[in-house]
């Protein structure tokens, strides 16, 4: 028996909407760190085309490095300061949950495959909003991780 599987819009769709409904939308700034081997671009474009479903304005963007300073200069600063009201940005990179730059997201994902789950790191996954597995890039999964 096939197993369904949520497609890909749908799932970016209503993380968009987890995310409007616990942060708000109003120059927001979502962290996406991963794996490493996980396509973070990918899953931000995804997360921008879920925000536009919802019909909130949104963006992404490269990380241009890990260090906390450059990125609150060159990335966070910059669109939180231009601009007004309704607007996403989801900056993508890996070591954006280092606990230094996790304090810069008003929200963040985590996303993993299954092949890595044995060496994920605990530390970052707690840091995280919520976890993505994109083991099936066409088919990503809300991975609830919850200790319930």
């Amino acid at each position: 028996m096939a197993r369904w599987a949520p497609q890909e819009t749908d799932t970016y769709a209503a993380i968009a909407g987890e995310v409007i409904a616990q942060v708000g939308t109003n120059r927001a700034v979502i962290g996406v760190d991963g794996q490493d081997g996980t396509d973070l671009e990918h899953v931000a474009a995804g997360l921008v085309a879920g925000f536009e479903q919802h019909g909130v304005p949104a963006m992404a963007a490269a990380a241009p490095s890990d260090d906390v300073d450059r990125l609150r200069a060159d990335v966070v600063t910059p669109f939180r300061t231009t601009g007004a009201g309704d607007g996403v940005l989801v900056v993508h990179g890996h070591g954006l949950l280092a606990p230094g730059a996790r304090g810069l997201w008003r929200w963040s994902l985590w996303v993993e495959r299954e092949d890595g789950r044995l060496e994920r790191r605990a530390d970052v996954k707690l840091a995280a909003s919520a976890i993505l597995d994109a083991t099936d890039p066409e088919h990503p999964r809300r991975n609830w991780n919850d200790a319930c």
